[in-house]
């Protein structure tokens, strides 16, 4: 650890003992809003150690030369007594936590009117002291394996039930062998009083502007979970790769593309993580690490081969992909396909009555919004209320369990190498705690890139579309709609139809057509494809 912090008043001497002489303090290192940090000597066995004193920011005071602390206050006196039993709990939890990645606990005790609590002294430096050492922001490659170390030690913090809620760069420290360990869990983090109500003074809700989201900036601590440090898990991302200042929900709310810039050499992949985790909505966060690491372990999009000049025809459609790694149709009889690169998007044309252009239209289409949307895990708000999202494990639910009817219940679906979609869910759904949607009902689609907005109507199984009536229709903004049947999640068997009238009835495979026919918007034959 090394000294980042200006000092302020109301710290203990450097050279002031504790513990009868066990600990001699030598350095000062940092200080919260909830405490002092030192370093330390163990005489004992003269090693270094980190020690954090309950010092709470606007609560406590110490005179000049005094090491006893002072409270004035009687409000502040209950406030202090209520977190100074959370500290000594906090202390004795992450004693026993067992994980590389968090700084290990030795020693608690009482004295000066406070408690105190014994740390690793790591040698190294926090992310923050290095970004002010270098002056450079970091690059992709540096920053992917700090990634996994602090998911790593966040998961194991969370399944115990608690909240980091100051992760930031100064938070998190690198020794010298580039092994990551998360400091400063603070007891005070966990803000609830013995008989489970709030505290009320603002002191205790402290914040670091920039990796604070809503619910923590408004303290409102019913609202607080693991959607909070990942929160500030993006907003320290996007320092560590920009070396500015994270902002606001607010300002991300009003444009998140203007508010979230990256280097252009940061991987689209990373960026979208990024503002996945820094939405300003906790519902449309990824609601627990688990869903990050699966995020992060999906296979990454490939790019899309470059076109030859002169195409190649063949007598049967093949497969190939486009610019974000969509399967798309290209090819058939008398068929010369070329693909213009405009972005993330692939912009095809043709010289056959455009009938592989449909294809690739639809292909696309359904590969990001069905394929993409409902082929993929779903990850969900810890709610039971309507215009809620649904708290599941990613477990089925029974098919014959008792149902009830929703509205508006806004559910964030992986859109597998798309980055998350999110729907608004009318329908039914199972009547128990953590069900997905269950029976009939509507999904409405955001609109995703240059993919339109599309709304759903069918059946639903698990949360997936599962309709074998013929009678699911997905239509789409920009006026194309399929009518036919799904299964988990897939286009079946039905009519594709395109805003011209042009339409193909037919089989699909993989969210493109597969055997069928083409049809003209007058109803006349056009072309076979899949025989």
């Amino acid at each position: 650890m090394t000294d980042n912090s200006t000092p302020r008043e109301g710290l203990l001497a450097i050279g002031t003992t504790l513990a009868n002489g066990k600990y001699r303090i030598e350095k000062y290192l940092a200080s919260g809003g909830f405490g002092n940090t030192y370093m330390a000597i163990d005489t004992a066995f003269d090693e270094r150690v980190a020690i954090k004193e309950l010092f709470i920011k606007g609560v406590c005071g110490r005179m000049d030369n005094a090491t006893d602390i002072s409270i004035s206050l009687t409000e502040n006196q209950r406030t202090f007594n209520a977190q100074r039993e959370k500290f000594r709990k906090e202390a004795r939890r992450l004693r026993k936590l067992e994980n590389k990645h968090i700084v290990r606990v030795h020693d608690l005790f009482d004295e000066n009117g406070t408690t105190y609590y014994v740390m690793d002294f790591i040698e190294g430096e926090s992310l923050s002291t290095r970004l002010k050492r270098t002056h450079q922001p970091m690059t992709e490659a540096e920053v992917l394996p700090i990634l996994a170390q602090v998911l790593d030690a966040l998961e194991t913090v969370h399944n115990e039930g608690i909240w980091h809620l100051d992760l930031k760069p100064a938070n998190i420290m690198v020794d010298d062998k580039d092994n990551v360990q998360l400091i400063d869990f603070g007891a005070s983090k966990q803000l609830r009083n013995a008989d489970g109500n709030s505290l009320s003074t603002s002191s205790a809700l402290a914040c670091t502007p920039g990796y604070a989201p809503s619910e923590q900036m408004e303290q409102n601590i019913e609202k607080f979970g693991p959607w909070t440090d990942l929160y500030a898990l993006g907003a320290t991302l996007y320092h560590l790769l920009t070396l500015q200042q994270p902002p606001s929900p607010s300002d991300i709310d009003e444009d998140a593309t203007e508010a979230l810039k990256l280097p252009a050499a940061v991987s689209k992949k990373t960026a979208d993580l990024i503002k996945w985790l820094m939405k300003p909505n906790r519902k449309m966060r990824p609601q627990c690490v688990a869903d990050v690491k699966q995020f992060l372990a999906e296979t990454p999009t490939k790019p899309q081969p470059k076109p030859q000049s002169e195409p190649q025809p063949s007598k049967s459609a093949t497969k190939t992909a486009d610019d974000d790694g969509d399967t798309i149709l290209k090819g058939g009889k008398s068929t010369k396909t070329t693909t213009q690169s405009n972005g993330s998007n692939t912009t095809p044309t043709t010289d056959h009555k455009g009938k592989s252009n449909k294809t690739v239209i639809i292909g696309s289409i359904l590969a990001l919004v069905i394929v993409g949307a409902f082929g993929y895990g779903m990850w969900h708000d810890r709610s039971e209320a309507q215009d809620a999202s649904v708290a599941v494990d990613c477990d089925s639910v029974a098919a014959d369990v008792v149902q009830k009817s929703v509205t508006n219940l806004m559910v964030s679906v992986n859109a597998g190498p798309k980055n998350m979609r999110n729907y608004a869910y009318t329908g039914s759904i199972a009547d128990t705690i953590g069900a997905l949607p269950q029976g009939f009902g509507t999904a409405k689609f955001e609109k995703y890139g240059s993919i339109p907005a599309a709304t759903y109507s069918g059946h639903f199984t698990n949360g997936l579309c599962n309709d074998q009536t013929g009678d699911a229709t997905l239509k789409f903004d920009n006026g194309d709609t399929y009518k036919g049947t799904f299964n988990n999640g897939y286009y079946e068997q039905g009519t594709y139809t395109l805003k011209d009238g042009s339409y193909f009835t037919g089989t699909f495979k993989e969210g493109n057509p597969y055997k069928g026919k083409w049809y003209n918007s007058d109803g006349s034959f056009s072309e076979e494809i899949g025989k």
